[in-house]
């Protein structure tokens, strides 16, 4: 049964151009706990072991968040997304890797979070534990991991700090997102 639910989440579901069908099967089904006013554009790509799971794991996106197209989402560890967040199309936010030093190679699961008002880059991958700060951006195609201090901007790989956001880049409200796709 899990593995069909899957195939119908990431086969299926996330093809629907219907925008409230997907989110209602990512609500109900998977356990995701989405926002008012947040989207999860066409082609999001739910990583899990089981819907079970998901639910213990955790995965919360914040209101007025826009997650958008071929996104990955790595929900086999607890994933947190606050409001008023920018995912450009193709991100991947990683939860789990294998142990390197361990000679059984197991996996290690480590949660992500990206706080309010950040923006993620197309194509930037988040690495399992990394944190990424109240109105942090991650650039285009960057690999973040650690702890990004809120309102640095991060570029590279791995990514280090090119430059700082002022506080006033805070302030903004993203309009409720799902209108646009109703």
């Amino acid at each position: 049964m899990n593995s069909f639910v899957k195939y119908l989440t990431n086969h299926v579901v996330s093809k629907l151009p219907i925008h409230a069908l997907r989110r209602g099967w990512y609500q109900r089904i998977l356990g995701i706990k989405i926002g008012e006013g947040s989207a999860i554009d066409l082609g999001c790509y739910v990583w899990y072991f089981g819907p079970s799971h998901l639910r213990r794991a955790g995965v919360r996106i914040g209101s007025r968040t826009k997650v958008s197209r071929n996104c990955c989402l790595d929900a086999r560890g607890p994933i947190t997304i606050g409001d008023d967040v920018s995912i450009s199309p193709s991100v991947a936010i990683i939860t789990t890797q294998h142990c390197m030093g361990d000679p059984g190679f197991p996996l290690q699961t480590k949660a992500v979070v990206i706080e309010d008002h950040t923006w993620i880059g197309m194509r930037a991958t988040l690495l399992p534990g990394t944190v990424v700060g109240r109105g942090a951006v991650i650039a285009a195609g960057a690999v973040a991991r650690g702890h990004i201090p809120p309102l640095a901007v991060v570029a590279g790989v791995p990514a280090k700090v090119v430059s700082w956001r002022p506080e006033s880049a805070l302030s903004y409200r993203f309009a409720g997102l799902t209108e646009l796709f109703e």
